[in-house]
């Protein structure tokens, strides 16, 4: 089965450069999410871009911010945080509130992407969230929903041994009938 190269390469890799991005990768990068998808084209999402070359107090902060299992993220030149709020989308029946799942497609948009440019881009949401909105002075109707570290391929060698072998290992998935389902809950479309 024939997948896009960037659905079937993106993995959340670890290892990354600290090799600052190209402004205009950067900036298609940027422009990608906001390409994505949205109800009503609300485009619900609010990215903070932060690089480590330019060492501001909101790159070191937010990089503070991240729970020590996510210490790798940072050799990342560059973490966006996404961040958003429900009365921004779409607020339908039964408590659906748009704004994250179109928040969703905006961050995969950015990490098919960064596949795209050859980069690694790993969402997180290992941060304490009250130290994230202090450090990019998200307004309190926002919810910083995720981080994402986004830098060039680095050296796995840098990384614990969990993590090295994680870099490595075979794609893991469910299978397809634990997921998928053909016509009703519980009917497994097992025929992939």
């Amino acid at each position: 089965m024939e997948l896009l190269n960037e659905i079937e390469k993106r993995r959340a890799r670890r290892a990354l450069s600290s090799q600052p991005l190209a402004r205009d990768c950067l900036a298609r990068l940027i422009k990608a999410a906001t390409f994505a998808p949205s109800c009503f084209n609300n485009q619900p999402w609010r990215m903070i871009v932060l690089e480590k070359a330019a060492a501001s107090p909101e790159y070191e902060a937010v990089a503070a911010a991240l729970t020590p299992g996510n210490a790798w993220a940072l050799a990342a030149p560059v973490l966006f945080v996404f961040a958003t709020g429900s009365h921004l989308d779409c607020r339908l029946d039964d408590g659906r509130d748009y704004a994250y799942f179109d928040l969703g497609q905006a961050a995969m948009a950015l990490q098919l992407q960064a596949v795209h440019e050859g980069l690694y881009a790993h969402p997180m949401a290992g941060f304490a969230p009250a130290k994230v909105r202090t450090a990019v002075h998200l307004p309190p109707e926002l919810v910083p929903v995720c981080v994402i570290a986004v830098g060039a391929p680095g050296d796995a060698a840098l990384l614990n041994e969990g993590q090295q072998k994680a870099e490595v290992s075979e794609r893991n998935r469910k299978n397809v009938s634990e997921v998928a389902f053909m016509n009703s809950y519980g009917n497994g479309a097992d025929f992939l």
